[in-house]
């Protein structure tokens, strides 16, 4: 499968934005320490982390 360079681009700064996201879900999530919304910005943050991770597995190998 064949994917333009300048879609790569794009894949590559929404993985870069959705870090920037993940980091700041991370720190309000700090801020409420031991709530249990807490607990679930933590797992959205991580699942995020997984499809950014993807995205970087797609420009890299692709």
């Amino acid at each position: 499968m064949y994917i333009d360079p300048m879609t790569k681009m794009y894949i590559s700064f929404v993985a870069i934005f959705l870090m920037f996201v993940c980091n700041f879900l991370l720190i309000f999530a700090r801020k409420k320490a031991g709530t249990f919304i807490s607990v679930l910005i933590k797992i959205f943050s991580f699942l995020l982390l997984l499809l950014t991770f993807g995205m970087i597995i797609i420009v890299m190998f692709v």
